[in-house]
Order: C-alpha cells, then structure tokens, then sequence
C-alpha cells in the first residue's frame, strides 16, 4: 500500500476497535506519566478517538492530532484536536513541551519526516514517549514472509488493521529514525528473546514485559553499551526519549 493511500485509508476510517489503544499501551503511558516531570503543553501525535486524553489532561494542558476526521471529532470533546498528518504538523518550532505518540508510528510511510517533525515541535530536553509493535520476533517473520508474499505492508499479526498499511517495525528502525534528533532515557516493553546490534544510549532502565516478567536496573544498560546489543523481543516497543539541546 502506498503513503498516499494508507492516508486515504485511515482518514476515512472510523473503526472504534482501531482507534483505541491497547490496555497495555494505556498502562504504559501512565507510567510515563507517572515517572517524569512532563512539561506542557502535550502534543498526542495520533489520539484516535482519546482514549490517552484523560490520563494527558490530567498531566497538563493537552492537544492532539488525529487523522481521522470520525476519530478526531470524538476525541475533540475532550481536548483540542487537529485533523493533520503527523509529517506536516500545524505547530510552531519548539511550541510543545512534551509529546506522546502510542501506536502510530508504524502506520506512517515517512518515518524519518514525522521524527524530524516531532523534533521540530518540541522544546530541547523535552520528552517524547513512544510506543509502536515489535517485530523482532515470530509474529514478526510471519508478517515479514506475508508482506513479501503480497508485496503489501497492510497485514499484521495481531489483526487490528486489516486493510491499512503496518510498516515492520523493529526496535533498530525507530531507534535509527529518533537518534539524530533524541537521547534515550528508557526503554520498556521487552521480553526474553533475540538480540540485536546497534549502539543504543541506554540511561535509565530496561523493563521486561509479559513473557519475561522483569526489571532488569542499571546492569543490563551497562552492558548493552559495552557490547552494543540490546534486546527488542517484546509485543511492543516503548521508547522515552529527550530532545536534543
């Protein structure tokens, strides 16, 4: 499926299943939440139709994009929210304090462009927190061998959006999108499997989701800059991120 209709696809989409997150997402961004100081106002890359803006208004002043005209008229009862692609974001330079974005990024075809957006919306040393699927695991070769097989990016294993476009995320690919543009603070959503290169900044903690059932503190980060391999095994990736100065 190309960008431009991917586009197409979810502006016209008003699919109440699609638009919401997954509990575990929405456990997620309140630990972020719970966890740092985060400055106002927030921008929600992707709301859907809310489900993250109460626990973001709670935190502070909040604005959302959204682009699904259905979606963003439910969201807008409960914050301001823009129909807009997440590429060309309707913000000033440096405007926003913080920004959150929970499963979207893999449904964009531009990932380099909506980074370097959010970069650009964002204060210096403003967080970003993101979540998006992993596939750096069997779910993942199963899409990896459907996608080659229909020469398509619109199938996904956990079957929440059939018909749009899922790009195959991996911890690798986000990550090398983010770093010209962003330190990382943590990173949480994994689980007991494979290992991958990569040369990650790893400063806070890694946390273990479902399968592995275990935080693993300041060990294992030391580690993984020694040796430059970072594990990304999880459903999901989560990714807490600061702006650069």
């Amino acid at each position: 499926m190309k960008a431009e209709d991917a586009s197409r696809h979810y502006a016209d989409r008003d699919d109440r299943e699609a638009q919401t997150a997954p509990g575990e997402v929405r456990a997620g961004l309140r630990r972020f939440l719970a966890e740092h100081t985060v400055a106002s106002p927030i921008l929600e890359i992707g709301t859907g139709i809310g489900g993250n803006l109460p626990d973001l208004n709670e935190a502070g002043p909040t604005f959302g994009i959204e682009i699904s005209h259905g979606a963003a008229r439910e969201a807008a009862s409960l914050a301001p929210v823009a129909v807009a692609d997440a590429g060309r974001l309707p913000f000033g330079d440096a405007s926003m304090g913080t920004l959150v974005c929970t499963e979207v990024l893999e449904h964009v075809d531009e990932l380099d462009r909506v980074l370097a957006e959010m970069a650009r919306v964002i204060r210096p040393n403003g967080l970003a927190y993101v979540t998006t699927p992993n596939y750096s695991n069997l779910a993942g070769l199963h899409k990896w061998w459907a996608d080659r097989r229909s020469g398509r990016h619109d199938w996904n294993p956990w079957g929440a959006h059939e018909g749009g476009y899922e790009a195959f995320m991996t911890g690798r690919r986000l990550w090398r999108a983010a770093r010209p543009h962003f330190e990382l603070v943590a990173v949480r959503g994994l689980d007991f499997g494979q290992a991958i290169t990569g040369r990650f900044a790893v400063t806070d903690r890694i946390a273990w989701s479902r399968a592995g059932n275990a935080v693993i503190r300041k060990t294992l980060p030391r580690l993984a800059r020694s040796t430059g391999a970072v594990a990304w095994h999880g459903m999901h990736i989560e990714l807490t991120m600061r702006r650069l100065s």
